[in-house]
């Protein structure tokens, strides 16, 4: 459901609930002074203004002077960026036990330790005339249905739409050679939802820079979700807003790397080249670092992450960090460190809901010039419910096929397609998967992970690695480990290759559709 159609009450709940997040994570507060909002409760929004109740005349005090900036910061990020002016009314004891919207907050108090992700942030309904902001920007570039007033101008039939070869039209990573960034991951490309609108709207504030109470950020949430795409959008806004801003996007793999790297001696001078290193990192605005669990029992690259990070928290530098674990579940790192994890705030990105996954499949192909009817749209977004990966997988094969035998995407089609490759609560495992290739184009296991390069060989293992991404949740940098320890952007480089392949050769198509059933066939055996 979105915000917009919630009552007053229950929208005051929400956005409060996540304001109350934000202030308790504030880490230039003292506890005395948290302590003044925790007895607030909010009754109802009335387009710009939320009503306020509070216990007594000097708590009021307190909120409408010491700690008024710090709540009206916490309520315009929590509201997605548009500011929210508190009014305040004293409790009577008549009205405490039951204030307007307190069921919502009561139903929401085993979760608040950690922010609403999943509850949206809405919008007050009745500022219109206000500019709209970035955020208001990218909600309407991607719901055409889920909010009225959208428009993507798509063809009414099949039976007009010019049938464009797709790999002319399908979005390919940019990737900027100093900054790490894929240019194509912006907060414009990012379809918000309920299960991720928070996290969407704290990275906002810390690529505007106005989100210092937010650091670090830790970004936490399952294979698929999105994580990666906020990090390249808060880098590419930052420099967008301020370009000349120092931005630096890392896997942990290519920090441990580096790293490495930089303690073996420079052949010319004989020297270490770790001072290059530290300065590579340490002197820089933003620091976003994905994948940081594989960080986990590594002591020197740790203790050398420990230290880059001091320095960029002391000099007040931006540092987002991504992790598919919340940081207090981190394996193999120093409580020191995980501490300053803490001290900043931790949001969670979750599985889309059904109309997040509609606005998605409409925002992918209109980036790719495609047309795929609604009804196709529906199918996929019903069927595929995990990740945003098995999305745009199932995409991918349908427009595939529909483009390698010149026909238009249909419902039919579709499920033809698709029928083999829903989802299952078994996940393939990628030793399954390379043997099962390895097998299939008559190679040893050996071949595709060792460092042989014939055509033969680097076909197979890009197939490989391509069914090893769409079928199981596991990251880049981790299939990249499995086939003899590859880079991340071997790994989606290869992965590109075949997805395009399969648009334009039929041959590839049917290597990637035998081997998917294949694989499908040996789960439900």
């Amino acid at each position: 459901m979105s915000g917009d159609n919630l009552d007053p009450g229950t929208q005051s709940a929400l956005i409060w609930s996540n304001a109350l997040t934000l202030l308790r994570g504030n880490a230039t507060l003292s506890a005395r002074q948290k302590g003044w909002f925790e007895g607030v409760l909010p009754e109802a929004i009335y387009g710009t203004t939320i009503i306020l109740a509070v216990e007594n005349n000097e708590t009021q005090r307190m909120l409408q002077t010491d700690l008024n900036s710090v709540l009206l910061q916490a309520l315009k990020v929590a509201n997605g960026g548009i500011e929210l002016f508190p009014a305040f009314k004293i409790l009577q004891s008549s009205t405490r036990a039951t204030p307007p919207g307190a069921r919502v907050e009561a139903e929401r108090a085993p979760s608040r330790a950690k922010p609403a992700a999943a509850e949206a942030a809405p919008r007050g309904s009745a500022a219109p005339a206000k500019p709209a902001t970035h955020y208001d920007e990218a909600v309407v570039q991607t719901f055409e249905d889920i909010m009225p007033g959208t428009n993507f101008d798509m063809p009414a039939s099949t039976g007009s739409f010019p049938q464009v070869p797709m790999k002319d039209r399908q979005r390919k990573p940019s990737l900027d050679p100093e900054t790490h960034l894929n240019r194509n991951d912006t907060f414009d490309t990012f379809v918000p939802g309920d299960s991720n609108r928070f996290a969407r709207t704290v990275a906002l504030a810390v690529a505007e820079g106005s989100g210092q109470d937010f650091n670090p950020l830790c970004i936490y949430g399952g294979s698929g979700l999105g994580k990666t795409h906020l990090l390249n959008a808060i880098g590419n806004y930052a420099l967008l807003k301020q370009p000349g801003t120092r931005v630096r996007y890392v896997t942990s793999e290519e920090f441990t790397n580096e790293f490495i790297d930089s303690l073996r001696a420079d052949k010319a001078s004989g020297e270490s080249r770790i001072n290059e290193f530290n300065r590579k990192y340490r002197e820089i605005d933003v620091l976003l670092i994905d994948d940081i669990q594989f960080l986990g029992d590594k002591e020197s690259t740790l203790e050398q992450f420990f230290h880059t990070f001091n320095s960029l928290y002391q000099n007040n530098k931006r540092i987002v960090i991504a992790s598919d674990v919340p940081p207090k579940n981190l394996k193999g790192f120093e409580a020191r460190l995980i501490s300053r994890f803490e001290q900043g705030l931790t949001v969670d990105v979750k599985p889309p809901d059904l109309e997040t996954r509609i606005a998605i499949l409409r925002m992918l192909v209109s980036t790719n010039g495609t047309y795929v009817p609604n009804d196709v749209l529906d199918l996929i977004a019903e069927r595929f419910t995990d990740n945003i990966r098995e999305l745009e997988g199932a995409l991918n094969r349908v427009t595939a096929l529909a483009s390698l035998n010149n026909q238009p995407v249909t419902r039919i089609l579709a499920e033809q397609t698709l029928q083999d490759f829903f989802s299952t609560d078994i996940e393939l495992k990628p030793t399954d998967i390379i043997g099962r290739v390895a097998k299939y184009f008559h190679l040893t296991f050996d071949d595709l992970v060792g460092p042989t390069r014939t055509k033969n060989v680097t076909i197979a293992r890009q197939i490989a690695m391509y069914l090893t991404r769409d079928l199981t949740s596991m990251s880049l940098v981790n299939i990249g480990q499995v086939f003899g320890g590859r880079d991340h952007t071997t790994v989606m480089h290869n992965c590109k290759t075949i997805s395009e392949g399969m648009k334009d050769n039929p041959q590839i198509y049917t290597y990637v559709t035998e081997l998917t059933l294949q694989l499908r066939q040996r789960i439900s055996e």
